[in-house]
C-alpha cells in the first residue's frame, strides 16, 4: 500500500516540474508580467497585414485592426513594418524586426 502512495507522489511531483517549464517555441518578449498592469504592459508586434480592403496586425498573439483596443491601447496606424499604438496619453510605435537574409559564402 505504501508503495502505491509514494509513487503517486513521486508521479504527482513530476507533473508539476513538467508543466513548470518554459515552451521553446514561444516568441521572444512572451514574458508575463508581474508588477501592475498599467505600467508593465509589454507589446510585441508579431506581423502586419496590408490589403486593398483592411490592414491588420498581430499583437501580442491577438488580431487587431486600426481603431482596435488592447491592453488599453488603441491602434492607431497599421504600417508594413510597423504599427503606432496610443497608450496612457503616448505614442508608441512597435516594429517588425528586419528580416536577415542569408547571402552563400563563395567559394575559395
Amino acid at each position: 500500500m505504501y508503495r502505491w502512495l509514494i509513487t503517486a507522489l513521486l508521479l504527482g511531483m513530476m507533473a508539476q516540474g513538467v508543466m513548470a517549464l518554459e515552451d521553446p517555441m514561444r516568441p521572444p518578449g512572451g514574458t508575463a508580467s508581474t508588477g501592475s498592469p498599467a505600467a508593465d504592459t509589454r507589446f510585441v508586434l508579431s506581423s502586419t497585414l496590408i490589403a486593398r480592403e483592411r490592414r491588420s496586425a498581430i499583437i501580442n498573439g491577438r488580431h487587431v485592426s486600426v481603431g482596435d483596443t488592447i491592453s488599453g491601447a488603441r491602434v492607431v496606424e497599421i504600417l508594413p513594418a510597423q504599427v503606432r499604438l496610443h497608450h496612457q496619453g503616448r505614442q508608441l510605435t512597435l516594429q517588425l524586426l528586419p528580416v536577415a537574409v542569408k547571402k552563400p559564402v563563395p567559394a575559395e
